[in-house]
């Protein structure tokens, strides 16, 4: 089987394959964590029978249904390329942690040696925010260091 991947700027990665059974079907990899699963209508490639929109829980929960994927596979092999390396990407809430303040108030750096990498905002991402950046609620921030830096660096972003 052939597993095609698509960017989607400002959106995510689209990855797709056709069945045994003829049925083309799609995940969408959204930037803020959430999957969209997409049925094509058979008659016409270009066109969209379904979608269902998941969030990563319930994509997790498919995906412990379903007994892992290949694409989680290659993203697993990515991480393990740099040993030690831990990324996440931690959702930004309003009245909690760091929402409202910059990335420097946190100390992010200094006190868990991990780093905020980029921001997503909307559509629009903010690669390499300096300590001046003021995180939003809503915003998305990526983390990479450490698994336990990462862990503490979520704990000072969520609060």
């Amino acid at each position: 089987m052939e597993l095609f991947e698509t960017l989607l700027p400002g959106v995510g990665v689209r990855y797709e394959f056709t069945s045994a059974a003829g049925d083309r079907l799609g995940v969408i990899v959204r930037r803020d964590g959430r999957r969209e699963l997409v049925l094509y209508d058979k008659r016409d490639p270009d066109s969209c029978r379904d979608t269902v929109m998941m969030s990563g829980e319930e994509t997790a929960t498919l995906v412990e249904l379903l007994g892992g994927t290949k694409v989680t596979e290659r993203i697993a092999d990515l991480m393990y390329e740099v040993e030690g390396l831990s990324i996440e990407w931690v959702p930004l809430e309003a009245g909690r942690g760091l929402a409202g303040r910059t990335i420097g108030d946190g100390r992010i750096r200094t006190a868990t040696g991990a780093s905020v990498v980029a921001v997503l905002r909307g559509d629009a991402s903010i690669p390499g925010p300096g300590p001046e950046f003021v995180l939003e609620a809503g915003d998305v921030a990526l983390v990479v260091g450490s698994h336990d830096g990462v862990l503490a660096a979520q704990q000072l972003l969520h609060g």
